[in-house]
């Protein structure tokens, strides 16, 4: 969640409400929701989300996190065969990481599994892998669990660009400058749509994130 509202910050100038999934129903009936221009969700929370702020207006996107390309390239000098792993402070998360190193069809590296980091699933993870990728935040934690036989890489992640580009559009065409741009090819679960299938009017640019 901090992540997503971090990331939307940097790149748009807009402000981001943080709200919990689960906090979503309360948050919509007591009408914060009017003032959100979208609602920004991962694409595993997009059904849920749309179902909550149905009838009121907010466009609702699903970003993709990606593995940096950075990490990739580290990835594919590893020896042949190497098993990889992938942890994360959320499950989700933790997925979406690992289909995005999936989705480089990198031919050297097998990909075990991805898991919370912390628990029981990560010492499993943690005995079957040569390598974990995890972000900065859970690095300590799966090092200290790890030991030296596992290689922990680090990868912040990078929300895609394409889907940021299709947000800020978004906000353009509601503010009335110009027309949005259309989104590229294959990329059709990423539109924006309202809720109602109605534009919200102008006014100052807010955005809201669902987490977990």
């Amino acid at each position: 969640l901090d992540f997503f509202a971090g990331q939307l910050e940097a790149h748009l100038p807009v402000r981001v409400d943080k709200v919990l999934l689960g906090d979503l129903a309360t948050v919509a009936r007591q009408k914060h929701a009017g003032r959100w221009r979208a609602a920004v969700t991962s694409f595993c929370h997009l059904p849920e989300v749309e179902r909550l702020l149905s009838g009121r207006g907010v466009p609702v996107i699903a970003l993709l996190a990606e593995a940096h390309l950075e990490t990739l390239h580290r990835l594919a000098q590893l020896p042949s065969g190497t098993r990889v792993g992938v942890a994360s402070a959320a499950v989700a998360t933790a997925h979406n990481l690992e289909h995005s190193i999936a989705n480089a069809g990198l031919p050297n590296i097998v990909l075990v599994g991805a898991s919370p980091a912390q628990g029981a699933a990560l010492g499993r993870l943690v005995r079957r892998v040569d390598v974990i990728v995890c972000p900065t935040a859970a690095a300590e934690w799966v090092r200290a669990l790890a030991g030296p036989a596992v290689q922990v890489m680090i990868d912040d992640r990078a929300l895609d660009q394409r889907a940021i580009e299709m947000l800020a559009a978004l906000l353009v065409r509601q503010n009335g400058d110009r027309p949005a741009a259309a989104p590229p090819a294959g990329q059709r679960r990423l539109s924006p749509r309202p809720s109602n299938g109605r534009q919200r009017g102008r006014g100052g640019t807010r955005a809201t994130v669902r987490g977990q």
